[in-house]
């Protein structure tokens, strides 16, 4: 290792001018083969001068003093150089690791150790020198005179808000969050490299906050799609034919929250007047209605079992009195049926998961309403084919089933006395859809042993008789309010 040493060269013109040049050249050896030069050129002002001129113009092509230049170190001495060094030189050397020693022990290439944040950096300011490189906008002279320039980095902005511009103009859920993952990405490029040179940081936290959340929602979504492709075939058959106003990935969800069961030809499913909590769709085969002994319904595949006002909104909890028997098919003439497979959901599983998915809970409704369709137009084949021995019995006992399906329906309303307030709209609303009158409803009443007063007030009376008249007292409103917090 050599000591700095400087070399300076003073260039005059003694004749023509009073000014002078002067150059001072300096060059440090430094470890590992490294040289620094530092060149400072001190220029005085001087007269114009073609003898100054050309004596500075032959100084710099002259080399310089031999004294002047210092031998350089090299690394690589030979055995001569070796034998007539000093005893102190010698042992130096000894200690010292050449590089041709180094690069033998690794095999004859030198292998430079990684440096991942050296790596980054140079990738960080590459980025940063691309994306906020000025560009001129090529525009005609005949739209605007003026020259503009603009930075990537600019453009990246731009992009982000015309893209959330277009997410509100799209109506698919995934073609929306794609778009904002898209703009939030964008955003970070504008926010970490902007045009002022410093990172934003507030806003590139909350778009890569916002660019999780939609990856995750598309993320759901997708696994969805490939849990309901995984259906089989004769389910996928069934939402084609039956539920074909429903999303493949709500269809799949509601298939996947029921439980299939099979019963024999003959088999009681469900029987008149016992607490029936299960709803059921029909898979296979064909089942029988009857009201005290009559066949009143006969129900297909693609028919609902026991949905209680479903269709008109009524999202009944728990059981709900079953106003028929339902009965597997025997068949006709003789001839023997197959077995019978349904699907069922537990009432308050499927009202719990309706409640959390808005639109499965439409595209249900839907469907059911079909299937009321459905059930009025078999009920005119059972007349037309000669089904039904005496019209007017039949009549007479379909009636009595509606209106007990009805006091059943109310029954369960009355039972979760904090959901009334709720379910009065969707109850009018039935009434409205199977023809029921104040008469009807009054009777159903009092079967639940309600009056008309007490279903208005909405709470029950409390009534205490006495030898000459029946007195009626009201609940304390610390019990009422009791009985809205905790359900009883």
């Amino acid at each position: 290792m050599f000591s700095p040493f400087v070399v300076k060269i003073a260039l005059r013109s003694p004749k023509r001018c009073d000014a002078y040049s002067r150059a001072r050249l300096q060059i440090s050896h430094q470890q590992q083969h490294r040289f620094t030069t530092h060149t400072e050129i001190i220029i005085t002002p001087r007269l114009p001068c073609s003898h100054s001129q050309r004596a500075l113009r032959n100084s710099r092509r002259r080399p310089l003093p031999c004294a002047a230049r210092k031998p350089q170190a090299s690394y690589f001495r030979s055995e001569s150089n070796c034998s007539s060094s000093s005893a102190s030189s010698s042992a130096r050397n000894k200690s010292t690791v050449t590089p041709s020693a180094h690069m033998s022990q690794q095999g004859g290439q030198q292998i430079p150790e990684p440096n991942w944040k050296d790596a980054l950096q140079a990738l960080r300011e590459a980025l940063h020198a691309f994306l906020l490189k000025p560009r001129t906008v090529p525009l005609p002279r005949w739209i605007s005179p003026r020259m503009y320039t603009v930075t990537f980095s600019e453009c990246f902005g731009h992009s982000s808000f015309i893209l959330v511009a277009v997410s509100y103009a799209t109506e698919d859920f995934m073609v929306l969050r794609s778009i904002a993952v898209l703009g939030s990405t964008c955003m970070l490029f504008f926010t970490y490299f902007h045009p002022h040179g410093r990172v934003l940081w507030l806003p590139f936290k909350w778009n890569v906050l916002f660019i999780a959340i939609n990856s995750y929602r598309i993320g759901a979504v997708l696994l969805d799609r490939y849990v309901a492709r995984a259906l089989s075939d004769e389910m996928l058959r069934l939402r084609e034919e039956h539920f074909y106003v429903m999303d493949v990935v709500d269809y799949s969800k509601l298939m996947r929250l029921g439980k299939i069961e099979t019963h024999e030809p003959g088999d009681l499913i469900v029987g008149q007047g016992s607490m029936n909590r299960y709803i059921r769709f029909i898979i296979e085969g064909e089942v029988d209605c009857f009201r005290d002994g009559v066949k009143t319904y006969i129900l297909e595949k693609g028919n609902f079992i026991s949905e209680a006002g479903l269709h008109s909104g009524l999202m009944l909890p728990g059981a709900v009195e079953s106003c028929c028997s339902i009965v597997a098919s025997e068949g006709k003439d003789g001839k023997p049926r197959g077995k019978v497979r349904v699907l069922k959901w537990d009432r308050s599983e499927l009202m719990e998961f309706l409640k959390t998915d808005y639109l499965l809970r439409r595209a249900l409704k839907a469907a059911l309403s079909w299937d009321i369709v459905k059930k009025l137009k078999g009920q005119r084949k059972m007349l037309s084919s000669g089904q039904v021995e005496d019209p007017v019995r039949w009549t007479e006992k379909r009636n009595v089933q509606n209106d007990s399906r009805y006091a059943a329906i109310l029954q369960n309303i009355l039972s979760h006395p904090n959901f009334m307030e709720q379910r009065r709209d969707e109850l009018r609303r039935y009434r409205n859809i199977h023809h029921i009158d104040d008469e009807h409803h009054e009777w159903a009443l009092s079967r639940c042993g309600w009056t008309a007063e007490e279903f208005e007030r909405g709470r029950k009376l409390h009534r205490r008789k006495t030898e000459s008249f029946e007195e009626v007292e009201e609940e304390p409103e610390w019990k009422l309010w009791l009985a809205k917090v905790f359900g009883t």
